[in-house]
């Protein structure tokens, strides 16, 4: 299973297994320890769950590449996200022991005496984040997957472990990070790979001239928008560390300005109406600023279909429907 994840300085670090030569690993120079201790844990979990899919069928994948999967830029099948789902609950795990280490003695590991390379607040950030984004991916496979007894019985047990460490506490103002940076990854994937289908844009589209309600969104069937080009969240490093002097739209939001944010993000939708990037944080900073916006998060490509062309008709579609 090859993938590329970004480590704890930021640094993108790829590695890959394969299930036919269990314990085999293949990684692109870390640029620490810490960081090849987490790209070995995360491969290791994909050999275990490779020795496992060749004891047991576990799932039945019609190949689909159709859901989110908060650690890629691209939609996945359901193969990919148990794979993704049992990684990145090694991950956590992984991040809730440093956060331990830290917390106990600066970081030094207790059998070697090594220094682990994390600060509380780092690993605070990346265990608060991980468990999020793990358990929505169990929750999907859960309810989406047609999964066997044998897969059902592993999903509950990855959805138990990860229950419980969101339960745990990590300092307040992390968490939020944690859960805007989750937002942020989610809201801005589907604005880029996810589109309303053609007869729900025309009826959105009806509504709105006409100055109808909105249609109700629990009848919204999103569409794949496509083949998907690279992309990654420059929020996601701004929210693990925050920058002590703000520049630029996407560190207003993160240190708490909204509204200078929304109005920097403003400034490039006016020159560049299709932005995905511009478009979620303008949301994001609106959703901040009223909290009746906060539904738009959920399926922005609604407000995308509307096809606003300047700052102040996207005001003006975000409020009609942010109307319950």
């Amino acid at each position: 299973m090859p993938g590329a994840a970004g480590t704890a300085h930021g640094d993108v670090l790829v590695s890959a297994t394969t299930s036919d030569a269990f314990g085999s690993m293949v990684v692109s120079r870390p640029p620490d320890a810490l960081a090849l201790a987490e790209a070995m844990v995360h491969e290791f979990q994909h050999s275990k769950l490779g020795a496992l899919l060749h004891l047991f069928p576990l799932l039945q994948d019609d190949g689909a590449e159709i859901h989110y999967a908060p650690w890629r830029p691209d939609p996945r099948h359901t193969t990919g996200l148990l794979h993704g789902a049992y990684a990145f609950t090694g991950v956590t795990g992984f991040w809730r022991d440093r956060l331990a280490e830290a917390e106990a003695g600066g970081g030094a590991d207790p059998g070697t005496g090594a220094d682990s390379g994390a600060d509380a607040a780092s690993a605070g950030f990346h265990f608060a984040l991980r468990r999020l984004q793990t358990r929505l991916v169990v929750r999907t496979l859960l309810t989406r997957g047609e999964l066997t007894p044998v897969g059902t019985r592993l999903l509950h047990g990855l959805a138990a472990t990860l229950d419980g460490w969101l339960r745990e506490p990590v300092a307040p103002a992390t968490a939020a990070r944690a859960r805007a940076a989750a937002v942020s990854h989610q809201v801005e994937w589907r604005l880029r790979n996810l589109r309303c289908d053609e007869p729900e844009r025309a009826a959105l589209l009806a509504a709105y001239r006409a100055g109808d309600a909105a249609p109700p969104a629990g009848a919204h069937r999103p569409v794949l928008a496509g083949k998907p080009g690279p992309w990654s969240d420059p929020r996601a490093r701004l929210y693990r560390d925050p920058p002590r002097t703000p520049a630029g739209a996407d560190a207003q939001l993160v240190a708490g300005d909204p509204g200078t944010a929304r109005a920097l993000y403003a400034e490039t939708l006016r020159r560049s109406p299709a932005d995905a990037h511009a478009l979620s944080g303008w949301l994001l900073a609106q959703a901040a600023l009223d909290p009746a916006h906060r539904r738009l998060l959920r399926r922005p490509e609604r407000l995308a279909a509307l096809a606003p062309g300047t700052p102040e008709e996207l005001r003006e579609a975000a409020a009609w429907l942010a109307v319950p």
